[in-house]
């Protein structure tokens, strides 16, 4: 059977296949949609990223661009005012034009001070030559200067002789012979330092009470170029500590103590020699035919010796 449409009135089949067309139109749309958003978000993230360095060239670019185009107009509009607005140069004398300043904020010269002033100056000490009562003492004193300085190069302590070392220290430590000993020598100066006054028994350590005996030492030997020679020496008796096993430890440890103590006082340390004999060179007999001990010979033999002579 053959049913004719009329025109303007649609068929259930045509709604139906028209249904169908929009429900696959919309993924199309969804789509386009997600482009645009993540379009949207990499132009976000790419914007979060500046990069510095380059920022800066183009906004120094800029600047300069936008600087230079803005001062030229400037300058070509202010010369001529310049010229309007300057007056006329000063011209008093034919020797003023190369005495004038140039002032670079009005562009407008300017007169520098008077010359006469100037001139005043240097021919205000030039009258005042008479000799007065008061100018006279002043002329000997650089020549009483000139005459010291040699004085002191010669007296310096590098200078010292042999003898003048050991006549100052005879002045400073005196004659007492307790706790130091002056001893003279053919090749230098001998200073014997008393074990007792110096050292605890099986010690190093020096004592405080002799510390200014050793500044007064060093005091005198600092700079000098003589050769100094520490010697450490002991009795016989037997000495055996954990610190110290024998009498050689001990008076090596003795005499570099005194070394040490003269190198902080000032004497160069590239001219000391330290040395540690013991009981090896004794200046009297520990003991007598018997073999019984002399602690008075002990006593003396227990001593520091600082010998300085040529280098």
């Amino acid at each position: 059977m053959n049913i004719r449409k009329r025109p303007g009135v649609l068929n259930v089949s045509d709604l139906r296949k028209m249904h169908h067309d929009d429900e696959d139109l919309w993924p199309i749309s969804l789509a386009d949609m997600m482009t645009l958003l993540l379009c949207f978000f990499l132009l976000i993230v790419a914007v979060s990223h500046v990069d510095l360095n380059r920022y800066e060239r183009v906004a120094d670019s800029m600047q300069k661009a936008m600087v230079t185009d803005k001062l030229a107009p400037r300058q070509k509009k202010t010369e001529p005012v310049v010229k309007k607005t300057a007056p006329p140069k000063p011209q008093p004398k034919p020797e003023t034009p190369p005495q004038m300043v140039r002032s670079k904020v009005s562009h407008t010269t300017l007169a520098s001070e008077p010359v006469p002033p100037l001139v005043q100056k240097k021919t205000e000490p030039a009258p005042a030559k008479p000799a007065t009562p008061t100018d006279q003492p002043q002329t000997p004193e650089p020549a009483k200067a000139e005459q010291a300085a040699p004085e002191t190069e010669r007296t310096g302590p590098t200078r010292k002789s042999l003898e003048d070392i050991r006549k100052e220290l005879t002045a400073k430590l005196g004659l007492d012979t307790s706790a130091v000993e002056i001893v003279s020598r053919e090749n230098g100066v001998e200073l014997n330092l008393r074990g007792a006054a110096f050292f605890d028994l099986a010690s190093a350590e020096i004592k405080p009470a002799a510390m200014p005996l050793l500044r007064d030492i060093a005091a005198t030997l600092a700079g000098t170029p003589y050769k100094v020679t520490v010697e450490g020496h002991t009795d016989n008796l037997p000495i055996e500590s954990w610190l110290y096993p024998s009498n050689w430890e001990l008076s090596s440890a003795r005499a570099s103590r005194v070394a040490r103590f003269l190198i902080d006082g000032g004497v160069p340390r590239n001219h000391l020699r330290v040395e540690g004999l013991a009981d090896t060179q004794p200046v009297a007999p520990n003991d007598d035919e018997a073999g019984r001990p002399i602690p008075e010979n002990q006593a003396k033999n227990r001593r520091v010796v600082i010998l300085v002579s040529p280098s």
